[in-house]
């Protein structure tokens, strides 16, 4: 009797599994296909109404953060994703996640971090955060693409630099009234 007992749940535990799995399946796939008719439904909005490519490059992003997070320990991977972020505000991608300021104080404090490494890419490094610390933007954008291949980038390379204009209205719509005003001091 308790064989019987035992099988008949362990088969009613398989069945109630399989029923479950399925489900989800199911599911998951009906998401996925909203997902898409809504993601095709704002390709059809956004190609009857164009967005300003402007406004596309300055708009707000996720992952803004002010505090840099890194210090003489941390790796090589964490510094670079921390001046991958801080090219954001410099440059044209179809997408950006994540900013940090890019302000003397931040570029010194990455320098100081990068000089006193033994990073494999330390001469690299440290010669981008000399132009940067030059005020030397001219090739931000190549800066930007030589990070994201590094972080093994495949969405959101970068395909130009914007304009002063455009960089401030970045700041401004990521960083705020504060931040804006010390990069306009700057310049």
């Amino acid at each position: 009797m308790k064989k019987i007992l035992i099988v008949t749940a362990i088969v009613f535990a398989v069945l109630l599994g399989g029923f479950y799995g399925t489900y989800k399946f199911i599911n998951s796939e009906a998401v996925s296909g909203s997902k898409q008719e809504h993601v095709d439904a704002e390709a059809v909005d956004n190609s009857t109404s164009p967005k300003n490519e402007e406004s596309e490059q300055t708009d707000k992003i996720g992952g803004v953060q002010y505090d840099i997070g890194i210090d003489n320990s941390s790796s090589e991977y964490k510094v670079i994703e921390v001046m991958h972020k801080m090219t954001h505000q410099k440059v044209k991608a179809d997408e950006k996640w994540g900013a940090i300021p890019m302000v003397p104080d931040t570029i010194n404090r990455v320098y100081e971090i990068v000089n006193n490494s033994d990073y494999d890419r330390k001469d690299q490094l440290l010669a981008i955060l000399e132009k940067w610390k030059a005020e030397n933007f001219a090739a931000v954008d190549d800066d930007h693409n030589y990070f994201w291949q590094y972080q093994g980038g495949t969405v959101g390379q970068a395909h130009g630099i914007l304009s002063k204009a455009e960089e401030e209205t970045f700041i401004l719509n990521n960083f705020g009234d504060d931040i804006a005003k010390e990069v306009s001091s700057q310049q």
